[in-house]
């Protein structure tokens, strides 16, 4: 509610401002607007009589005819005087103030005076003496400014007043709009989400939102259903995880405490040997995992260039040891490095995937079988790293399961932590490839093709 306090507080402060603004600007244009006729009337008022002034004798008067005209256009008191350069009165009124600071040219001045305690306007206009004209006389023609203030009163209520009250009556009604159908609402939802436990994730319902606010909702809704399926997905890898890590922990426990009771020095060793050997079974599933966990998450920039060729050739290198060891024939097949069949990835992950590739394909190949990678350039600027061999394949109707994390095949021969292929997966569908399963030439073996559908600029 404090933060209620200060959003209305700042929109009170801010429409005041606004409407102090734009009364003081529209007080000034309403008495511009008023002053100037009123004054331009004035200055022809002092030009008509300075032009009708005349030399009387010896002395200078202005023809009643003129004084006439003057009181005939103006319904009010308008008050004249004219004087000399002495400030001697010849004619007019004498109460009328003279007015000082006129410059020599010839044209009225405007000031503003008292009479009396009564406010003035007078436009002061010299002229020449008509009896001698390098002398100076000056007509002054004075106006009260009742009508000018009563006009202006009018003014500044009806386009003034009237005015600012709309535009507070506005103002307050937008208040209360955005309180009532934006802030009101924007509560509830905020109140609801802060209500809502740890796993609760269903989705908000946008009908009881403003309609401009239901897009937010439904974005807000988009992200909790990935989130949900992301918590899911972590949840299902965790607990097939711990039940993966349950048995070879068990095991390692199991031959720790046989070499504990162990008094042979030759029986010691071999129980030395079988934890060291379940040490490192266990650490290539926990490597495994890792590796699994880092394709599921986006691609860290910058990228390079990885040439698959060239990648292939360093994978199969690692691995021939391993081949010679079972006299397995492990081969490439493909055009030679930096022909073309360059993608834009993660070389690590990359190199990842195909020697997930190459370890299944030795793990289940008999001993003397053949196992061969090979990279075909393909239309359309796309390229195919495949991993042919020469074992008892898969099965079609588990084709899709063996992605899945942990699953081993009911038939699988070899030892295993079941997260090769999804491994293999998962770095295929950061770089934008898809992988496939087929049996091998003849129909025999296994071929799985990790196709890329764009390749980097040569």
């Amino acid at each position: 509610m404090f933060t209620l306090f200060k959003y209305l507080v700042w929109l009170v402060v801010s429409l005041l401002c606004l409407m102090l603004a734009t009364i003081s600007i529209s007080e000034f244009l309403v008495n511009s607007a008023v002053d100037a006729p009123y004054d331009a009337k004035l200055a022809e008022y002092a030009r008509m009589l300075a032009a009708e002034t005349r030399a009387e004798g010896e002395g200078v008067a202005i023809p009643p005819a003129a004084v006439g005209l003057l009181r005939r256009i103006e319904h009010d008191r308008v008050l004249y005087v004219l004087r000399d350069a002495g400030g001697r009165v010849l004619a007019g009124n004498p109460a009328v103030p003279a007015v000082s600071g006129l410059s020599d040219r010839l044209a009225p001045t405007l000031r503003d005076a008292e009479m009396a305690d009564e406010p003035l306007r007078i436009a002061a206009m010299p002229l020449a003496d008509p009896r001698d004209p390098s002398q100076r006389l000056t007509v002054e023609v004075a106006e009260p400014l009742e009508r000018r203030r009563a006009l202006t009163e009018t003014l500044r209520a009806q386009a003034v007043a009237l005015p600012q009250m709309l535009v507070l009556v506005i103002g307050v009604l937008l208040i209360v709009y955005g309180y009532a159908y934006v802030w009101r609402p924007m509560q509830r939802l905020r109140t609801l989400i802060d209500n809502r436990g740890s796993n609760d994730l269903s989705p908000l319902d946008p009908e009881s939102a403003p309609q401009d606010l239901r897009p937010l909702i439904l974005s807000i809704n988009g992200l909790m259903q990935r989130l949900a399926v992301s918590i899911d997905t972590q949840r299902r890898f965790i607990a097939d995880a711990a039940h993966q890590l349950r048995t070879p922990l068990a095991g390692l426990r199991s031959q720790a405490e046989i070499a504990l009771t162990e008094d042979d020095p030759a029986a010691l060793r071999r129980s030395l040997a079988r934890l060291a050997a379940g040490t490192e079974r266990a650490t290539e599933l926990a490597n495994r995992m890792l590796t699994l966990a880092r394709a599921d998450t986006p691609l860290a920039a910058p990228q390079a260039d990885v040439d698959l060729p060239a990648l292939a050739r360093d994978v199969i290198s690692d691995h021939l040891p391993s081949a010679n060891a079972r006299a397995q024939d492990l081969g490439f097949e493909g055009p030679a490095p930096g022909r073309g069949a360059v993608v834009r990835g993660d070389r690590l992950l990359l190199r990842e995937l195909l020697s997930n590739l190459v370890d299944n394909a030795l793990r289940y190949t008999p001993d003397g079988g053949v196992i061969t990678v090979s990279v075909e350039c393909g239309a359309a600027a796309s390229a195919t790293l495949s991993v042919t061999d020469s074992g008892p394949g898969i099965p079609q109707a588990e084709h899709d399961r063996v992605f899945e994390p942990f699953y081993r095949g009911g038939e699988a021969i070899a030892s295993g932590t079941g997260l090769g292929l999804a491994i293999v997966r998962s770095i295929a569908a950061a770089h934008g490839a898809s992988v496939s399963l087929r049996p091998g030439p003849d129909a025999r073996g296994l071929q799985v093709a990790v196709i890329f559908t764009s390749l980097a600029a040569a």
